[in-house]
């Protein structure tokens, strides 16, 4: 079981204020650039003692003002921090009684270029709190902390109207093929469409917490992430290697030798060009051993919106299902049975006076019906895209749904395992992917007869034979190509000699035809005896399958089946 918060949806919304007069104590700041004087929309503006902590924060609006009200009376600065600049910092000024402070703050161009970053240069140290004895990681750290600052400062004062797709998944334990799927949508003003548990809590009961019998799972926020209970008890470093897109990953982990408390360690992924962050993924740990596994554990996106604010646009949690058995001993043990995967994503997002700021979820999905020849829907094939890890099965009523891609062009692939068997996958059907939206896509599985006819479609041969098609496959079941195929048999003769004419790709005798398997392993006879006792048989590299016998009835199209290479 799960805590994964979707906020209520207020009958009547807290609206943004329209900008409030300047009042008594007020401060007034503005935030511009220096290389164009241009506002600086979505800047982290803080209001600090003179002690250097901080009383408040807010992001500066559209003309780059960040507004202050009601503030006690004493000795203040301001700070302005933003992604790709050098934090900007007032003198020490004072707020007295009825008193209105207006400073303006010039933030300049400090790009953190982390295309050539070396981890060698920090020694791959993991650091608690990145600061100055570590350039590297604080630097990567002080960019991921902005983000993460603005949207905390998001999730605390924001009210936007958000249209939500949240789903519950039924994950195969060893492939992470999805076994099922269940979809709903809310939408509404809320604060934010993603909540975790107070910072304080996480740390000292745990990440995933007893519930009885079950465990609550719980994923971190950007306030959980900022806080000191959390940098007091985690560690910092950036990862060895970059990911497949070249992005830049500070990793973390818990620290102390207390490994009671189910804790989770993890990487924040940045852009390399603008040092933005883009996602968390994280892993759980210390849990118990049979509850461990590198696929438990869950994602949170972020996305910098055109106003300045940062949201989560997209995030998961995949946690174990237990069941237990019983062993040879007579012991009860607890093994992971299932993976259950819960997530949402924000499909649009505005502004409470209306304006919308466009489609932020990144993914859509393709579903559909699957049917056999004759039109009835078909249970049981497995659908995946090529280039994803996600598969699914059609259930009792043929229907498949596959979310979470991204726009683009896709190849689906439909496999039947009873063809599959018999060594035939279709070609993949492309469907385009639209974000924010679900693609549909109906595919009929053909029957074997009809498997076979394409096959040897074009093909001349005699009408008194039958087809033979197959796959080679290795030990490992997977495809061989360029094996070489044989198919012989006794005691049948036609007119002109006992030859019969299919095709120039064969080699043939009065006893057999001989064929090379292709790329996917596939072979194809079209024109063998009917009726009479075949042999059949691949040979690779000094290795052969097992004789292989096998009788068509001329009633029948044809047959279809499996070579496996074993040996010499």
């Amino acid at each position: 079981m799960i805590r994964f918060f979707y906020p209520k949806l207020a009958l009547a919304a807290a609206l943004f204020a329209l900008a409030a007069p300047v009042s008594a104590q007020t401060v007034l700041v503005r935030v511009i650039s220096d290389d164009s004087s241009s506002p600086m929309v979505g800047a982290v503006t803080s209001l600090m003692d003179v002690s250097g902590q901080m009383v408040t924060n807010t992001l500066t609006d559209e003309r780059g003002r960040a507004l202050f009200t009601e503030m006690p009376e004493g000795m203040y600065t301001v700070r302005a921090e933003m992604i790709g600049k050098a934090t900007a910092e007032t003198g020490v000024f004072e707020i007295a009684d009825g008193t209105t402070i207006t400073r303006d703050l010039m933030l300049e161009s400090s790009a953190i270029l982390l295309e050539g970053i070396e981890v060698a240069a920090d020694g791959g140290r993991c650091q608690v709190r990145p600061g100055g004895e570590g350039m590297l990681v604080s630097n990567v750290w002080e960019e991921a902390r902005k983000a993460l600052s603005a949207a905390s400062i998001t999730d605390q004062v924001g009210a936007y109207r958000y249209e939500l797709m949240s789903y519950d998944r039924q994950l195969d334990r060893r492939s992470g093929t999805i076994l099922s799927e269940d979809q709903s949508r809310q939408e509404g003003y809320m604060t934010t469409p993603f909540e975790s548990r107070p910072a304080e809590d996480l740390v000292a009961n745990g990440f995933a917490q007893r519930d009885g019998r079950d465990f609550l799972y719980y994923a971190p926020d950007a306030t959980v992430l900022l806080s000191d209970a959390f940098l007091d008890t985690h560690c910092f470093r950036v990862a060895e290697s970059r990911n497949e897109e070249g992005f830049v990953g500070l990793g973390f982990e818990p620290t102390g030798d207390d490994k009671s408390v189910p804790d989770i360690q993890g990487t924040m992924w940045l852009h390399p060009e603008t040092a933005e962050l883009q996602w968390l993924e994280y892993q759980y740990t210390y849990l118990d051993e049979e509850m461990t596994s590198e696929m438990v554990g869950g994602r949170v996106d972020f996305e910098r919106m055109p106003n300045g604010t940062w949201i989560v646009p997209e995030w998961w949690i995949r946690m174990p299902i237990m069941e237990n058995q019983t062993g040879f001993d007579r012991r009860v043990r607890n093994y992971i049975a299932q993976y259950h995967q819960t997530g949402g994503l924000v499909l649009e997002v505005r502004e409470a006076g209306g304006r919308s700021l466009g489609q932020r979820a990144q993914t859509g999905g393709i579903e559909g019906v699957v049917r056999d020849s004759l039109g009835v829907p078909k249970r049981g094939v497995r659908i995946g895209v090529i280039g994803s890890n996600q598969e699914v099965y059609s259930n009792a009523e043929g229907e498949y749904s596959i979310t979470g891609l991204t726009e683009g062009r896709y190849q689906v692939r439909f496999v039947d395992t009873q063809l599959e068997d018999m060594g035939y996958i279709p070609n993949p059907v492309e469907r385009d992917v639209i974000r924010g939206e679900m693609a549909f896509l109906d595919f009929f599985t053909p029957s074997v007869g009809e498997v076979l006819i394409e096959a040897c479609e074009g093909v001349d041969r005699d009408r008194s034979t039958v087809l033979l098609a197959g796959t080679v496959l290795d030990l490992r079941d997977r495809p061989i190509a360029n094996a070489q195929v044989r198919v012989s048999w006794v005691g049948y003769s036609v007119a002109g000699g006992g030859n019969i004419t299919v095709g120039s790709d064969l080699s043939s005798d009065v006893s057999g035809f001989t064929t090379t398997s292709n790329g996917s392993g596939f072979f194809k006879f079209c024109g063998v005896p009917a009726g009479i006792r075949l042999e059949l048989q691949a040979e690779f590299e000094n290795r052969r399958s097992n004789p292989t016998e096998v009788s068509i009835p001329g009633t029948q199209t044809g047959r279809m089946t499996v070579l496996q290479v074993r040996g010499s």
